[in-house]
């Protein structure tokens, strides 16, 4: 069943069954059209990004050989900018520089040595003593870390004992992600090289170094073919996961659902905590949905109720101070008083039948079956041995007067032992439950255009949901999808947000 809305507007009728909504890309509407079928358990999701089974049409095959024989990949050419204005009058040829020059930075440890990652401004002097930087991470062997950075900042890794002791320092430039530490290497020396690792290396710890060497090999072969780093580790799957394509800036789809839409909250007996064990549970089995960064807006993805339903669990749960991840195995809390300031806490996906309609409904917007956002049970998906979800548990964030998000990416980073399962944030989907607050908005500081070099700023409304994702369809990182959540001015701000992985949640 599909039911066409208008902008958004909910219709009339009162039935709580079948709904969905329109969505908008940008600046821009976008609907997306789904269909339901018949679930088989045996058979995975994939990145085709149409219905019809076709992959992006920004994919490029391309053959390559770093050393051990041929090898192929399918490389995200991003798109002229002109072809994202279509039936519109074109501003410019070109792509306007955003305002905002931030990038990601990942430190990659291609040694055998634990190390500390500082970030360094210039060293304090306390009492006549000179002081160290900001500690951002300590990184096992082998291993990466990242955040959010400018070009002109500078990090260093240390001895995890002597933090004094700089082995090497990384001066963040506009063009370069993704920095190495290889102490083994001597430039244009094989056999030096060699030597080094045989002394230094044993067998298990060499696999892991010549999966970093090809891994920065590619990395040179990613850059030279789109201009960009290659955020995650070589060789890394497409995504499972469909994604919804955003060719042009007012582009249409449609999404369609059969999951219950809350107009009027179920009585105390129905409205209570769902059995977590999968065996016991009887769930639909629809799958629908999903820009450069591809992010879309959904009016009145959420009803009063749910809204109504959402702030009383805030409520009754408590809320704690927000936290940001490190990246790594830090010992020492990193200090994120400056980058965000909310208060949260955590809604499961069984906390109730109004929680567990809204994971369905998130599941259909981006076309991946809803078993794949809970555990699951043996007969369902056989050949994932993984039964781990594929979502982390709904988050409520509260923004008072003066807090804020600064910019930064929802992706990590992982697999750097492991290539072959390198399980990452690949979607968020935000969803406002007030408005009329001053600030607030979620901006893309970086997205891409060719009228101005502001970000592009999206105002909550309530009911609204916005949904972007972390990956690029060749399952690199995406690292346009820096986003920030503006302070909020006078108000207060209220917000839940579901991060779903590729493939799966840990």
């Amino acid at each position: 069943m599909r039911i066409p809305f208008v902008r958004g507007v909910m219709p009339s009728s009162r039935t709580t069954s079948v709904f969905f909504l329109v969505a908008f890309c940008w600046v821009v509407q976008v609907v997306v059209v789904g269909a339901s079928d018949d679930h088989d358990h045996d058979k995975l999701p994939t990145s085709a990004d149409g219905l019809d089974g076709t992959l992006d049409p920004s994919l490029e095959l391309m053959s390559f050989d770093m050393g051990s024989g041929e090898e192929a990949f399918s490389f995200y050419m991003q798109p002229d900018v002109t072809t994202f204005y279509k039936d519109q009058t074109l501003p410019a040829s070109t792509p306007v520089l955003p305002k905002h020059n931030g990038l990601a930075g990942k430190f990659i440890n291609m040694s055998n040595r634990r190390l500390n990652l500082y970030w360094y401004v210039q060293y304090r002097m306390d009492a006549g003593e000179k002081q160290p930087g900001a500690m951002q991470a300590n990184l096992p062997p082998f291993e990466s870390t990242g955040t959010a950075t400018f070009p002109g900042h500078v990090f260093y890794l240390t001895p995890p004992d002597d933090p004094y002791d700089v082995l090497i320092e990384f001066y963040i430039e506009e063009d370069q992600s993704v920095y190495f530490y290889d102490p083994y290497v001597v430039p244009g020396d094989e056999e030096a090289t060699e030597r080094n690792l045989a002394e230094s290396l044993n067998e298990v710890e060499r696999k892991l170094y010549d999966q970093h060497r090809s891994n920065r090999l590619f990395n040179e072969i990613y850059h030279a073919k789109t201009g960009r780093d290659y955020l995650a580790m070589y060789p890394r799957s497409r995504p499972i996961h469909n994604m919804w394509r955003a060719d042009y800036f007012g582009q249409e789809h449609w999404i369609t659902t059969r999951e219950t839409y809350f107009v009027e909250e179920p009585p105390e007996d129905v409205l209570k905590k769902l059995p977590s064990n999968p065996a016991t549970r009887k769930l639909s089995h629809d799958a629908v949905i999903s820009c450069r960064p591809r992010a879309f807006e959904i009016k009145n993805f959420l009803s009063d109720v749910e809204v109504d339903h959402a702030l009383w669990l805030g409520d009754t749960i408590g809320l704690g101070k927000s936290t940001t991840g490190s990246g790594g195995d830090s010992e020492d809390d990193i200090d994120n008083r400056r980058t965000r300031t909310s208060y949260n806490t955590w809604i499961p996906r069984e906390q109730s039948p109004i929680v567990d309609a809204i994971y369905r409904r998130a599941a259909d917007l981006l076309r991946i079956d809803e078993a794949l956002l809970r555990r699951r049970g043996p007969e369902e998906y056989p050949r994932m041995t993984n039964k781990r979800t594929a979502a982390e548990t709904l988050q409520l964030v509260h923004y008072q007067d003066g807090q804020e998000y600064t910019a930064h990416h929802d992706f990590g980073y992982s697999g750097e032992k492991n290539p072959s399962h390198q399980p990452a944030r690949f979607a968020t989907l935000l969803l406002y439950l007030n408005e009329g607050m001053e600030g607030g908005e979620t901006s893309f500081p970086r997205w891409v255009n060719a009228e101005h070099f502001e970000e592009l700023k999206i105002t909550p409304e309530k009911g609204k949901a916005v949904l972007f994702y972390s990956q690029l369809p060749d399952g690199n990182m995406d690292d346009l999808s820096q986003h920030a959540a503006h302070p909020v001015t006078d108000g207060e701000k209220w917000l839940m947000n579901l991060w779903v992985h590729d493939p799966t949640f840990g």
